[in-house]
Parts: C-alpha cells; structure tokens; sequence
C-alpha cells in the first residue's frame, strides 16, 4: 500500500496547523509537527529542548540539524500516510526532507503540498488572541474561548499566550516566513504537486 506525504505551509497563525490536525483525525493519519516535538522537548526539560526553547523565547527557528533529527526519528508509517505541519520552513529544511523521504518511502509513494494562504493582518489578529495551556491545550478568545475565563477546560490550569505570539515576535516570524515561503512554494508549483 503506497503511503501518501502532504506537507501543509502558511504563515504562522494561517490555521496549518488545525487544519492538518482535522485531516490527519479524520483519515486516521500521523501528524508530524516540529512545534509540538519541539514543545515536548522544552517540557520534558531535555537538553535539545532546553536548546530549543532558546530560539522558540525569540522566535528565531531552531537549527536545521536538530529539526531534521527530531523528523527523522518521528517518521515512522506501517500505512497510509503522514502529515507534515509547519516543516520544512526553508531551503536546507526541504533538501534534508527530500533525501529522508529518498530513503523512508517509494519513489511512486505520492507527496503533495498545500498552502494555507493568510494575511499578516489575520495572523496577527488570530496570534494576538491564541492562549494555550500547559497541557498542550489551545484556546482563541475569540473563536474558542474556555468555559472559564482564563482556565483550561481540560485540566483547570491557567492559560497563557505563547512567547512566540507577542506581537514583536509574531513580526519576526512573518519577515522569515515571506523570505523563504516563496523559495518552498516554487519548488511544489513547479513539481505540479502544491
């Protein structure tokens, strides 16, 4: 049985995320995404997440060595297939993909992209409202606000907004992904698999 790869790219805040959590649900799929490896890290307090929540404080991305480590050991498919969200953000990231998926899957295995296209005045408004909980949980206050103010409704936690949704960062993180965004995209067009 083939197994099929589709990478999901947009903007920080375009909904890629949400978006490849409802496929990878409903087709019963694995997700792989470097944001939640890389906040399990920083939680499990390893040392790569130490490493890590370095760059997720600033919103500066983390190396492309780590990232591709932390892919590669997550890649694993008995069927079906796999979902990329947020990965791979730029060049080097792409070519490292590439190859693993040389070496992981069939050259008629099929692999497509799609792009979540977003203003930067709608990420910014969308991140400037996301709050999230320690237990992994996501809220907008708008959209999808907690039953109790400022609580999570899973484990009655208090919520926060992520260091990388301050609005200097979310900025940041906009600059990055215009630059490279392109570079990725053209790739796929030109494949005729976006």
């Amino acid at each position: 049985m083939p197994k099929t790869i589709i990478i999901f790219f947009g903007p920080p805040g375009s909904g890629k995320g949400t978006q490849a959590d409802l496929l990878a649900k409903k087709i019963g799929w694995k997700k792989i995404s470097t944001g939640d490896l890389l906040r399990a890290e920083v939680a499990a307090g390893t040392d790569l997440g130490k490493l890590a929540a370095k760059y997720l404080k600033t919103g500066k991305l983390v190396p492309d060595k780590l990232l591709i480590n932390l892919v590669d050991h997550g890649f694993k498919v008995k069927s079906g297939g796999v979902i990329f969200d947020g990965y791979p953000r730029n060049s080097r990231q792409q070519k490292d993909l590439l190859a693993m998926l040389e070496r992981k899957v069939k050259k008629s295995d099929p692999v497509y992209a799609i792009e979540v296209s977003v203003s930067d005045e709608e990420v910014k408004r969308r991140l400037g409202l996301r709050r999230m909980c320690a237990c992994g949980a996501v809220y907008h206050l708008t959209y999808n606000s907690p039953i109790n103010d400022g609580l999570c409704d899973i484990c009655g936690r208090k919520i926060f907004t992520r260091n990388d949704d301050q609005p200097e960062v979310i900025d940041r993180r906009l600059r990055i992904y215009h630059r490279t965004g392109k570079v990725l995209l053209g790739y796929w067009q030109k494949q005729g698999k976006l």
